[in-house]
């Protein structure tokens, strides 16, 4: 049988949302070609990882495995898988980088149905929609022997354990900070529009030094993104919204997600509630 591997990142917040959309593009593919999609993260984060686990078993792996130093290696070796996904971040491409089907190749997946088709051996995705599957499923995960030696995040320590007994996979619960960084030349009607969403103006200062919180980065077009906003916290969320011209830079490492489209059907989107959980 075939296999799909689908890396998954840990953040405060629960899955990141590229990983999540991974799983469900990897489910799609799978379950055309009969092919068995296996979820890997890194580490032990004890009762933080029933949040992934939940996760994972909603979006559509059919395995769960939690690795020690060099197990993504392993199973490629030992599953031969025609795919691996990951998040088109630091960590996610960190993850992926000894796999020899590499180099990582970024793709936006701004569709259930991507232009661009099927994977690479190795695709990095960048998050342009929302997870799409939500199965009532829970899987028992597989922990490799020496996964105790991955070190933890800071934050894995600090985050509460989460109320997984309500079935959420967020581990941060409440109303975060919710701001938005936008052109001084934007007419009226599309700060109107912003501020329909809930989202206040805030700084690029604001976002780079943030904690917590969820924010929109409008920028138009093409472009790198400013590398200082690489370092806000990890409690955070960014959205990066580039308009009806956006074209894939390879920064788009430092958003959560990237989500194309005209700025006003962009913003109307995101006062749907689908949206506004994943937002807020």
């Amino acid at each position: 049988m075939a296999h799909i591997l689908v890396y998954l990142q840990r953040t405060p917040q629960g899955l990141h949302p590229a990983s999540a959309v991974a799983l469900c593009l990897a489910r799609d593919i799978a379950s055309e070609r009969g092919a068995t999609v296996t979820a890997v993260s890194a580490g032990d984060a004890g009762e933080l990882d029933r949040a992934i686990v939940s996760a994972a078993s909603r979006h559509g792996a059919d395995a769960m495995v939690f690795c020690g130093p060099g197990g993504i290696e392993r199973l490629e070796q030992r599953l031969q898988p025609v795919h691996v996904l990951t998040p088109w971040t630091v960590e996610g491409a960190a993850a992926v980088a000894g796999l020899a089907g590499g180099p990582v190749v970024p793709r936006w997946l701004e569709d259930r149905r991507p232009a661009w088709g099927g994977p690479d051996a190795v695709t990095g995705i960048v998050a342009g929609v929302l997870p799409w599957h939500d199965f009532d499923e829970q899987l028992e995960a597989e922990y490799q022997g020496d996964v105790d030696r991955v070190p933890m995040p800071r934050w894995v320590a600090e985050v509460p354990v989460p109320v997984g007994a309500g079935g959420t996979d967020r581990l941060i619960i409440g109303v975060p900070e919710f701001g938005f960084v936008a052109p001084e030349a934007i007419d009226h009607e599309l700060r109107a529009k912003l501020a329909a969403t809930g989202a206040r103006p805030v700084s690029p200062r604001d976002v780079e030094v943030a904690t917590t919180g969820s924010f929109l980065w409008l920028q138009p077009g093409a472009g790198p993104m400013p590398e200082a906003l690489g370092h806000r916290g990890p409690g955070t969320r960014l959205m990066l919204l580039p308009g009806p011209d956006g074209t894939f830079d390879p920064t788009w490492a430092l958003a959560d997600w990237v989500v194309p489209g005209a700025w006003p059907k962009v913003l109307s989107a995101l006062q749907t509630l689908p949206w506004r959980r994943a937002l807020t």
